[in-house]
């Protein structure tokens, strides 16, 4: 129990989940008699343990609100690694969805047994890299609401830091400017990264686009290396290829506070 309760104090991030007092006198508190797994506890300060106790009802309304959070997925390249993919997302079940940051795989790749795979995994989405010539899973519109949460992506490419739509993993400049535009972004989507992650690569573009947007998580691939920065209000991350590990992001609400990211690299967990 010792353990349960280090676990899940660090998951709350060591705050009282209804008034936020860090640190000091945190009591666990059961909401979910019928289970016995971390979700089913949640943090309190000793002053709301007995707030909780004289307002049972707003108490687990509350708790029913903070145990509702979404389990997100985010994995990198696969360049056609699909057992791989396969055992990093069995391995996670249960989630509510992942996303890819693209170079899924090309027409090469299309098999019987990994259209199977995709038959499989249907709440994957994805954004397309320069590698993507077919859509294995769906791609990610350039802003939509997917179980609550806000996603704005860019599918495709800038190319030597020019605007083109000739082809299909082109990101055309209209895009660029309707998604500088939009507000309350939970989750940015690019395959490439912006510049200030890396000093030998990125996209200038991006990173306009990340000071306007401030998602809460900015994702990206294509240069196959892990990096985590917080950026204004974000966590921007360049996730490694699918054979170097994944990310898992936990959202309890919208809240920044209440983001929960986890590096899963081998047996190396980093928790964020």
């Amino acid at each position: 129990m010792v353990q349960r309760e280090e676990r899940i104090k660090q998951r709350d991030r060591w705050t009282c989940k209804r008034c936020g007092k860090k640190f000091e006198d945190l009591v666990l508190c059961k909401f979910d008699p019928t289970a016995d797994t971390d979700d089913c506890y949640i943090a309190f300060c000793k002053d709301c343990v007995e707030w909780a106790s004289n307002n049972v009802e707003e108490a687990k309304q509350l708790s029913i609100k903070l145990l509702q959070r979404n389990k997100v997925v985010l994995v990198g390249d696969c360049h056609g690694n699909f057992d791989k993919l396969d055992s990093v997302l069995t391995a996670e079940e249960p989630f509510d969805f992942f996303i890819s940051v693209g170079d899924v795989g090309c027409l090469k790749d299309v098999t019987p047994q990994n259209i199977s795979l995709i038959e499989k995994w249907k709440n994957g989405y994805f954004v397309r890299g320069n590698h993507d010539n077919v859509d294995f899973f769906t791609p990610l519109e350039i802003v939509q609401s997917i179980n609550g949460l806000q996603i704005a992506s860019l599918n495709g490419i800038l190319k030597s830091r020019t605007f083109l739509k000739e082809q299909l993993n082109n990101i055309s400049f209209r895009e660029v400017i309707y998604l500088s535009h939009l507000k309350d972004i939970d989750i940015l989507v690019t395959h490439q990264p912006p510049t200030g992650l890396f000093e030998d690569a990125g996209e200038p573009v991006l990173e306009e686009v990340l000071n306007y947007l401030v998602p809460k998580i900015y994702i990206s691939g294509h240069v196959h290396r892990y990096k985590l920065k917080f950026h204004l209000q974000t966590f921007v991350i360049s996730l490694p290829m699918i054979s170097k590990g994944h990310v898992v992001a936990y959202f309890q609400g919208r809240d920044l506070r209440n983001i929960e990211i986890v590096l899963k690299k081998g047996k190396k967990f980093i928790r964020v």
